[in-house]
């Protein structure tokens, strides 16, 4: 097991996730995010916020980026 973090970026404002998750690979956090992002989305579309700009943005412990899931990539269309 792994510790990722799930930080949010919207636009040049970064908020860190200082808690973390452990999560058997890469994938599997990859899909957490997603996970969580379409939930965040469907709060914020409840509250008539805009979305575009916002992504999870996972880091391994060692703050390396392994992977940025904006939210819009969540929505089907």
């Amino acid at each position: 097991m792994a510790r990722y973090y799930f930080h949010i970026r919207e636009g040049g404002v970064l908020e860190r996730d200082n808690e973390g998750a452990d999560f058997a690979c890469h994938e599997d956090a990859q899909q957490e995010a997603m996970s969580s992002a379409r939930e965040m989305v469907a709060e914020a579309v409840l509250r008539d916020e805009i979305i575009d700009g916002r992504a999870f943005e996972i880091t391994e412990e060692d703050g390396t980026i392994i992977a940025t899931v904006p939210f819009v990539s969540v929505i089907r269309f």
